[in-house]
């Protein structure tokens, strides 16, 4: 295996796995991964280190790290699991537009999906260690947007065949743009708004065209750290169970600190002249829950009665 170096005789064996991230180290998913790592290698004792790779570093994009962890190439992976919709629509749900919103929502429609992530994972050959949320999407703009007539005809940027349909039962202009296409649309006028988290936006420097940030809490993607499922079981016990509460550590720290995360960004997109709408009315949003609802009900009819039962756990969920 190329992602798995094994070290030391058969009573004193070292382990060395390389961990991809497709995101920065510098973000919350960095930094969970720092975290684990970190927890890991104090409760196996130094038997187990994680080498990181962040930014794509070995070439993997989310949507091959899968396949990567599956075939063994690594042991371990951080992965952004929306490009996963292709293999099974599951990896979809967490960016269902207008779904959940708040971490704490998002956490929930974690919690009831946990087992069938697991279910599914395990069909790829590996085992499900953690989630670890993102801060949701808003708009970047030159105006706060907190109405449907403000949406009207506003050219913006959406990630996602979801979005694009979502927006334009709304009455906006959305159009779909890679990342690196954004800010030329931006600085000429051929958009005036974007879909994305206000970190991703600090992180591009968005504010050099922009200085409004709304609050529309689009969506409450996660990503799925995994682990190869034969190396997992080729672990002692005592080595299996610390691979465990390391994941469950990391797991409660990630979703208890996504508040401070958010806090904290919205402090730096101040500091360079951002204003932070976060006053979106019940009616609003209400709008806009509707104008997401035919694509929520598309993606249960992909994934069949099982789509429907858990679009029903969460909502019963929400009403405790």
């Amino acid at each position: 295996m190329m992602g798995a170096c094994l070290i030391g005789s058969a009573h004193a064996q070292q382990y060395k796995w390389d961990m991809p991230n497709e995101n920065p180290g510098t973000s919350i998913q960095g930094e969970g991964d720092r975290l684990f790592s970190k927890l890991l290698a104090e409760k196996s004792d130094g038997k187990i280190e994680i080498v990181h790779h962040f930014g794509g570093a070995l070439g993997y994009k989310s949507k091959d790290q899968l396949d990567a962890v599956e075939m063994g190439a690594v042991v371990i992976a951080n992965t952004f699991i929306p490009p996963l919709g292709g293999v099974n629509p599951i990896f979809l749900l967490s960016s269902l537009p207008f779904l959940s919103d708040s971490p704490e929502q998002a956490n929930k429609l974690y919690q009831v999906a946990k087992s069938y992530y697991a279910e599914v994972l395990k069909d790829h050959n590996q085992i499900l260690l953690y989630a670890s949320p993102w801060p949701s999407s808003g708009l970047w703009g030159k105006d706060v947007y907190t109405s449907k007539d403000k949406m009207a005809r506003l050219k913006m940027r959406s990630y996602d065949a979801n979005g694009t349909r979502t927006f334009k039962n709304m009455g906006s202009a959305p159009i779909q743009l890679s990342w690196a296409d954004i800010v030329p649309q931006l600085s000429t006028g051929g958009i005036d708004a974007v879909l994305t988290s206000v970190e991703s936006g600090l992180n591009a420097s968005f504010n050099d065209y922009t200085k409004f940030f709304t609050e529309l809490n689009y969506d409450s993607t996660i990503n799925l750290v995994t682990m190869n499922l034969d190396t997992f079981e080729g672990l002692s016990k005592e080595l299996q169970d610390a691979v465990l509460s390391a994941a469950n550590e990391t797991e409660e720290y990630v979703w208890n600190n996504i508040h401070n995360a958010i806090a904290t960004n919205y402090d730096k997109a101040k500091e360079r002249g951002v204003t932070i709408e976060t006053n979106v009315d019940e009616e609003f949003k209400a709008e806009l829950r509707i104008a997401a609802e035919p694509v929520i009900n598309d993606w249960v009819k992909r994934m069949g009665p099982k789509g429907q039962e858990l679009i029903n756990q969460y909502r019963a969920e929400l009403e405790k």
